[in-house]
């Protein structure tokens, strides 16, 4: 632990700064809005090629019933953007759409995706299930909050922190006020400890309703717990300035290696 945090480097995950190991490589995602973005290391020529790539991929393909596969390619708003709406697989029912954009900024490209609905084209409104629907088709306004964010989406180096209000995720930050319905996923890993990293979760949004000591005490981790031969080290609640927050520490042994490695669980409420 010592070694750990003897060269400590500020991060900035989600709408938190963290201290983590300076040698630790970031990665991960985000979902903002229901729209999943994630962020590539990439050259502007590279990033020129892999749209085109995808271009003609998706203009290749053909659904099997007498509709269109791809629905709409073209830039998006913003410098170096594209977008493709498309039915995602030749299988699926010719309301799906699937949508796709692209940035390149600062040296990373930005893919942000999102499923959404045409019940329009073809004209399935007279379908019962359809006419419940206040929304007949739903791409306009997807194709507005995709469109939105490519404007706003920006590279972002790993040591940089951004002085305004908005989401980091590895290797780009979105400028947004303060929310509901966003989620970012993180690993920071290090090179001379293959068996240790740092998975950090964040969201606004609630997604239980017991706390992590009450889950630690159920039935079913208890017999997860056993049959990994696992054993609880330590669990209670932390002190942390202005915030409440919980830890489970536990080891298990890996049925690939026998290896007993440490896990800590930590929630911050």
């Amino acid at each position: 632990m010592t070694e750990l945090t003897a060269n400590l480097k500020t991060r900035c995950v989600g709408r938190y700064l963290i201290n983590m190991p300076g040698d630790a490589v970031e990665s991960g995602h985000a979902k903002i809005q229901g729209v999943s973005i994630g962020a590539k290391a990439m050259t502007e020529e590279a990033y020129r090629k892999e749209v085109a790539q995808r271009e003609t991929v998706l203009k290749a393909t053909k659904s099997v019933d007498a509709y269109p596969f791809l629905y709409a390619a073209g830039q998006a708003r913003g410098e170096n953007t594209y977008s493709f709406i498309h039915r995602g697989t030749v299988y699926d029912d010719p309301s799906r759409r699937y949508f796709e954009g692209y940035k390149w900024d600062r040296g990373y490209r930005f893919l942000p995706k999102i499923k959404t609905y045409d019940y329009t084209h073809p004209d399935q409104t007279n379908d019962p299930i359809v006419k419940q629907f206040d929304v007949k088709n739903a791409v306009p306004e997807k194709t507005a909050l995709v469109f939105s964010m490519l404007e706003k989406l920006r590279g972002r180096p790993e040591d940089e922190i951004p002085t305004e209000p908005g989401v980091c995720f590895a290797g780009g930050f979105l400028p947004t006020p303060e929310g509901s319905n966003e989620s970012v996923d993180t690993q920071f890993r290090l090179h001379h400890m293959e068996d240790a990293t740092f998975d950090i979760g964040m969201t606004p949004d609630l997604r239980e309703t017991t706390t992590l000591l009450q889950r630690a005490n159920s039935t079913e981790l208890r017999a997860a717990l056993k049959a990994a031969d696992g054993e609880l080290i330590r669990k209670g609640t932390v002190e942390l300035p202005g915030l409440k927050s919980e830890e489970w520490l536990v080891e298990g042994r890996r049925p690939e290696t026998g290896r007993r490695p440490r896990q800590l669980i930590f929630i911050l409420h």
